[in-house]
C-alpha cells in the first residue's frame, strides 16, 4: 500500500526542483537559442519578402509608366505618319493639278494655233475664191444685175465651203 510521507514528499519535490534547473540549463537554453535564431531567420525572410514585394511594385509602376510612354510614342508617330500622308497626298494633288493646267494651256494653245491655221486656209481659199471671181467678171461683160448674180454666187459659194 501507499504511504504518504513528508520526507517521500520531499524528496520528490527536490527531484522536481533538480530535474526543472538540469532541464532549463541543458535544454531549454538550447530550445530557446534555437527559437530566437528560427525568429531572426523568419524576420529576415520576412524583411526580404517585403523589400522584394516593394521592388516588385516599383518595377511594376516603371513598367507601367513604360507602357504609356510607349503607348504615347505610338500615338505620336501614328500621328507623325498621317501627317507625312497628307503631305505626300497634298503634294501629289497640286502636282496633277499643275499638270492639268499645264494641259489646259496646251490645249488652248493648239486650239488657237489650229484656228489660226484654219482661218489661214480659209482665207486663202477666200482669195482663191475673189481671184476667181474677180477673173470671171474681167472676163465677161458685166452689168448692174451680172454683178449682183455674181456676188449672190459667191456668197452661197463662200457659204457652202465653210459648212
Amino acid at each position: 500500500m501507499l504511504t504518504t510521507s513528508i520526507v517521500n514528499i520531499a524528496c520528490t519535490i527536490f527531484n522536481l526542483l533538480i530535474l526543472y534547473f538540469l532541464f532549463r540549463k541543458f535544454l531549454f537554453g538550447r530550445v530557446d537559442k534555437v527559437l530566437m535564431q528560427r525568429r531572426e531567420e523568419v524576420d529576415t525572410a520576412t524583411k526580404a519578402a517585403d523589400e522584394a514585394t516593394k521592388s516588385a511594385i516599383a518595377t511594376k509602376r516603371e513598367y507601367e509608366k513604360k507602357i504609356e510612354m510607349a503607348d504615347e510614342e505610338k500615338e505620336q508617330i501614328l500621328a507623325d505618319i498621317k501627317k507625312q500622308g497628307y503631305d505626300e497626298y497634298e503634294k501629289i494633288i497640286n502636282e496633277a493639278k499643275k499638270k492639268g493646267e499645264q494641259i489646259i494651256v496646251e490645249a488652248r494653245h493648239n486650239a488657237e494655233i489650229e484656228n489660226e491655221r484654219a482661218k489661214e486656209a480659209y482665207a486663202a481659199q477666200l482669195t482663191d475664191m475673189v481671184v476667181d471671181a474677180a477673173s470671171k467678171i474681167a472676163a465677161t461683160k458685166h452689168s448692174k444685175e451680172d454683178d449682183m448674180e455674181l456676188y449672190e454666187k459667191f456668197i452661197s459659194e463662200a457659204g457652202a465651203n465653210n459648212e
